[in-house]
């Protein structure tokens, strides 16, 4: 009976996935410099402080020296960001005051569980994790879901929100 469960959620992850396109329509980027992005982000304004788990279920709070905040809201852009990191030294982010959050709330739990979990857990850099829908909406702009969104920040104030689809503007935007 286990054998069948496990043959049947493997077939049906894989399912999931197989119509899951990991590739991102390159499109210009997109820099707000004033106005509201969503609930919790505004240009000119305080971020909205944040507490979140990282994959090893650290709590993290947006400080003051952090420079700027990373989200990505869907597979795609997370892969984006995923392979740019890979490259990277253990400690880049952390040198550069850069926060990484990556909405998991629409994941399946047991996907989640059984494979998001474990890849994050792989990463040598710190991946915050938004679990929460109603957090997801606090940050997440509809209208760019499917990019990914940096925001810079000085002293908590966010100076400007850049919204990328391809990894020479991710470049551009955190180095």
């Amino acid at each position: 009976m286990k054998k069948r469960f496990l043959v049947g959620l493997v077939l049906g992850a894989s399912l999931l996935f197989a119509g899951c396109s990991s590739k991102l329509e390159d499109k210009e980027q997109v820099t707000i410099t004033n106005g509201k992005v969503s609930e919790g982000i505004t240009v000119g304004q305080k971020l909205k402080d944040y507490t979140f788990t990282d994959q090893f279920d650290k709590a993290h709070s947006l400080s003051n020296d952090t420079k700027k905040v990373i989200f990505v809201f869907t597979k795609p852009t997370g892969h984006l960001v995923k392979t740019y990191l890979l490259k990277q030294d253990k400690d880049y982010l952390k040198q550069r005051g850069i926060d990484f959050i990556a909405d998991v709330s629409g994941m399946p739990s047991i996907i989640f569980s059984m494979f998001a979990l474990p890849d994050f857990k792989k990463s040598n850099y710190t991946v915050l994790l938004i679990k929460d829908k109603a957090k997801s909406k606090t940050f997440r702009d509809e209208k760019h879901k499917d990019s990914v969104m940096i925001l810079t920040l000085d002293n908590k104030i966010v100076k400007d929100v850049k919204f990328i689809t391809n990894e020479k503007d991710l470049i551009k935007a955190i180095d």
